[in-house]
Order: C-alpha cells, then sequence, then structure tokens
C-alpha cells in the first residue's frame, strides 16, 4: 500500500510539471496541481482520519474558469469529488460547485444521483469579493442551492449559508490571513447562528528549480460552536 500511494503521487508531481509548462500566449491556461495536508479541513470541519491528497485540474480563460477537485485520505476514510465554474468580473467573483462526497462502499451509477433525498451531490453558490490592491480586507459568501443539504426533521432543504470575512496581508514573503466563518442561521454547519471556522493562516512559496515553486502552509484553525480546534499542515506541489 505504502508503494502505490509513493507511485501515485510521483506520477502526479511528474504531471503537475508537465501540465504547468503547457501555457498558452493568448489568455489560456491549464493547470494541474497537488495538495498533500495532515488533514482535509472544511469551514469548521475535519473530514477524514489521515493524511488528505488533494489534486486539482483547471481551465481558465477571459476571467471563466472551471475544473475539478479531489480529496482523498490514504486511510481510506475519506474521499471527495468537487466539479464547479467561475467567473470573474472585477472585484467579485462567482462560483458554483458540485460537491460529491460518496459513503462507502460506493453504490453503482451514485454519481450519477440528483434525485433530492437520494443524491450524495451537493450544489453551493459562492460570491467572493476582495480587491488586493486597495485593501486587505476580502468576505466569501456561500449558500448550498441543492442536493443532501437536508433537515432530517423534515426533509427539506436548509439552504445552509456560510459567510467568512477575511484579513490578507503579505510579511516579506509571507503570505497571512486571518478568518472568521459563521452561518447566519441553523443549517448544516451548526443548530444556530454561530461562528463555526475561525484561525489564521499563514503560506509561503520556495523555489525549487527554474520556474517551479513547492508551497508550505500551516493553519491554526477553531470551531466556537463545537469548540474543538485543529493545527492543519500542507504542501502545494
Amino acid at each position: 500500500m505504502k508503494r502505490l500511494g509513493f507511485l501515485v503521487l510521483t506520477i502526479l508531481v511528474l504531471l503537475t510539471l508537465k501540465i504547468r509548462a503547457e501555457k498558452s500566449d493568448d489568455g489560456h491556461k491549464l493547470d494541474f496541481a497537488v495538495d498533500i495536508y495532515s488533514k482535509h479541513l472544511w469551514r469548521g470541519f475535519v473530514n477524514g482520519n489521515a493524511i488528505s491528497i488533494q489534486p486539482a485540474l483547471e481551465y481558465s480563460y477571459s476571467g471563466f474558469s472551471t475544473g475539478a477537485w479531489a480529496a482523498a485520505s490514504i486511510d481510506g476514510s475519506y474521499y471527495e469529488f468537487d466539479l464547479y465554474t467561475s467567473y470573474a468580473l472585477g472585484n467579485f467573483e462567482v462560483t458554483l460547485y458540485d460537491y460529491f462526497c460518496p459513503v462507502k462502499p460506493l453504490s453503482d451509477n451514485e454519481f450519477f444521483e440528483i434525485k433530492k433525498g437520494k443524491t450524495k451531490h451537493t450544489f453551493d453558490l459562492n460570491l467572493e469579493y476582495s480587491q488586493p490592491e486597495i485593501h486587505p480586507f476580502a468576505v466569501l459568501a456561500a449558500t448550498m442551492i441543492y442536493g443532501d443539504d437536508l433537515n432530517p426533521d423534515n426533509g427539506k432543504s436548509y439552504y445552509s449559508t456560510y459567510i467568512e470575512p477575511s484579513y490578507n496581508t503579505t510579511f516579506h514573503t509571507v503570505d497571512i490571513q486571518a478568518f472568521a466563518g459563521f452561518t447566519p442561521f441553523k443549517s448544516y454547519y451548526a443548530g444556530s447562528a454561530a461562528f463555526v471556522n475561525t484561525g489564521i493562516s499563514v503560506a509561503r512559496e520556495f523555489k525549487i528549480y527554474k520556474s517551479y515553486s513547492v508551497g508550505a502552509k500551516i493553519k491554526f484553525a477553531y470551531n466556537p460552536y463545537q469548540n474543538v480546534g485543529w493545527i492543519n499542515l500542507g504542501i502545494s506541489l
């Protein structure tokens, strides 16, 4: 199993080097990257029990981008596969995510099941604002608009909403972000309005070879609603 994991990681790194080199001069861009985190954190929750390998593939052109992202815990405790499409206009970017988080074992054709009450897909509409050339503040607002986001008491959608203001700055070569995410009402995130994801992250890139760099990141996150926190380490290949 360890040999297989090492082989997969080696292939992903080689693909990263190859695809990142294939960028055209007419604005079209195809990018492939692999992140490795000590755990998979998302909006105040931890998914899986082990190191998470997270490959991503994205095509972008003139403000438009679309891609795929996945997460897999090396012990098999968590899998996720997401598709997304986004468009950036000025200081705003709107993104529609399709989160697919299957249960184990994965049933036949489960990926293509989109019926409410049965699907393991969740469609999440995100709106982000940032204007780093003017000020360091940014904000994300996201609402789950369809899918596996149901109130177990009545079977209706929560329309779970997550809002995250953040402060972003750079000190020398280190990128720093402080964030405080909350939900404004009872939802997937909490049983009432509450802060669910607060903390700070620090990231830096290290040049390895010519134009290729490896990113390193550490995040300190705390969920006030659940009174639990984490330290997360990651590298971006």
